[in-house]
């Protein structure tokens, strides 16, 4: 009785969809400071499977995107996309909680 109850519960827990964790990664930019820039970079930002928010801070430069764990942002493609918008991307730091 109690390895059918084992079973059952095993079972259930296996057919629960895997939650992924959101992480927020913190970007450091150079420039930011158009608003029109900003509306076209969180457009590109969400169209990224993964993402689903987006902050810009033009006091400090700093790009917050949270996503689920399991996205990853290459370094040369972030660098190219941010100077697509006009401004300079200094790099990443990523958080475990995502407060956007």
């Amino acid at each position: 009785m109690k390895r059918l109850l084992l079973l059952g519960a095993f079972a259930l827990l296996a057919a629960q969809p895997a939650l992924a964790e959101e992480k927020e990664h913190q970007m450091n930019v150079h420039g930011a400071v158009c608003p029109a820039c900003a509306i076209g970079l969180e457009k590109r930002f969400k169209a990224i499977d993964g993402v689903s928010k987006f902050d810009i801070n033009f006091k400090t430069g700093i790009v917050k995107v949270c996503a689920d764990e399991t996205t990853k942002f290459d370094e040369k493609e972030m660098a190219q996309m941010f100077r697509d918008f006009g401004y300079f991307y200094k790099g990443e730091e990523i958080k475990d909680t995502c407060t956007i």
